[in-house]
């Protein structure tokens, strides 16, 4: 389902955790995420999509699951869930109806299998050999890294893919903070933690520049620069306070400046910082960032592509693997492409700093713009 998807424009991982609030130790994750789906349109909408893929056969267990996917639709505010099953029965079928779930059964996904069997096997995230091994190899020395949290790492790693703008760019440039105590990273943890990185603040600039129909770019960096500093993207309470505090605390300083000077003592001024400010002062990569929110709105047909491409450029062309190379995926190698990609490495470069993108640097590397436009046979399987 995960390889049909992503044949299809999705941007597709498989295993998502989904971690527990308030957990007791040993039990962060709450469940997983068989396949997670994001589809961007051609005005950088975002939607999400969940798969839940059973291997059983009979009835039994099927309306649980059913109905059980609805509630984990709406924790997720997900737009769309789906069961996918060997056989489906009527009974399923009608509750699935009900509750506006999806459901497959393997008859269906076979025929969608036959207009797609061009696409490689395994790559990238779906399984790719190389990609695999990496991820495994980073979990062994994410344990003697004790910079960079457990927490952090999962939601750079799968959270991400489901959080708002304001929440990954602050996970990001957190990472790049951590990085920068934690010294030079081992490879392959330091490469594949950028490339998630990398991953996220596309992911976040997407989201971002489909709003922009909806707010202009002065609006749309208010509400950031309110989400990144109160944590309110429609805070209006919070700097109101501070800048009451503030006046509060001129007028105890001036009150006792008056009453030394009132017993003789001599006039002495002091400065102090203004809680506002303190609060109030927008990160340093905001205009980067924004800047990369409006290339990709201005180029929505490429933009639409990047989280694809970022994920055969970082997990399996830098990872040493080879399926990046087969025709199936020669139309996300495009130059325009790779000049969008190495903006976002730019941007990456600004929230995170340079240590962390330095670890992509490879990136400018890959061959880009060999795409013919002829489109072979999908359904034929095409060698590498």
């Amino acid at each position: 389902m995960a390889r049909l998807e992503f044949a299809e424009g999705a941007y597709v991982r498989l295993r998502v955790p989904l971690p527990a609030e308030d957990a007791d130790s040993g039990r962060s994750v709450l469940t997983d995420i068989d396949v997670l789906s994001i589809d961007i349109d051609s005005r950088l909408r975002i939607s999400r999509s969940s798969m839940e893929c059973k291997s059983g056969k009979g009835q039994t267990g099927e309306p649980n699951t059913i109905v059980w996917l609805a509630g984990f639709r709406q924790l997720l505010d997900l737009d769309r869930v789906t069961l996918v099953r060997q056989t489906v029965s009527p009974r399923g079928q009608s509750l699935a109806r009900k509750l506006g779930i999806v459901v497959m059964d393997e008859a269906t996904v076979t025929r969608r299998e036959k207009s797609h069997a061009w696409l490689p096997e395994r790559f990238a995230h779906l399984d790719g050999a190389a990609c695999s091994g990496a991820e495994s190899r980073t979990d062994t020395q994410l344990k003697g890294l004790p910079e960079i949290s457990p927490a952090l790492a999962r939601f750079l790693r799968g959270g991400a893919l489901l959080a708002d703008s304001p929440a990954i760019l602050q996970a990001v440039h957190s990472f790049g903070l951590a990085v920068g105590k934690q010294g030079i990273l081992p490879d392959p943890a330091a490469g594949v933690l950028a490339g998630h990185s990398l991953i996220s603040v596309i992911l976040a600039a997407v989201q971002d520049a489909g709003r922009l129909d909806d707010f202009p770019e002065r609006l749309l960096r208010g509400r950031l620069e309110s989400a990144l500093t109160v944590g309110d993207p429609d805070g209006s309470y919070v700097l109101p306070m501070l800048e009451k505090a503030d006046a509060y605390i001129r007028h105890v300083q001036d009150r006792t400046h008056k009453a030394y000077v009132g017993a003789g003592a001599d006039a002495i001024r002091i400065e102090y910082a203004s809680l506002r400010d303190a609060v109030a002062t927008p990160p340093e990569y905001l205009s980067d960032y924004l800047d990369f929110v409006q290339r990709l709105r201005a180029n929505p047909q490429v933009a639409r592509d990047l989280l694809q491409v970022a994920e055969m450029v970082c997990f399996d062309a830098l990872l040493g693997d080879s399926a990046w190379k087969a025709k199936a995926f020669a139309h996300l190698f495009t130059t325009e492409h790779k000049a969008l990609l190495l903006v976002g490495l730019r941007c990456l470069s600004s929230i995170a700093g340079p240590q962390v993108a330095s670890a992509l640097q490879g990136l400018s590397e890959i061959p880009f713009g060999t795409f013919s436009g002829i489109v072979p046979d999908r359904g034929q399987a095409v060698e590498l």
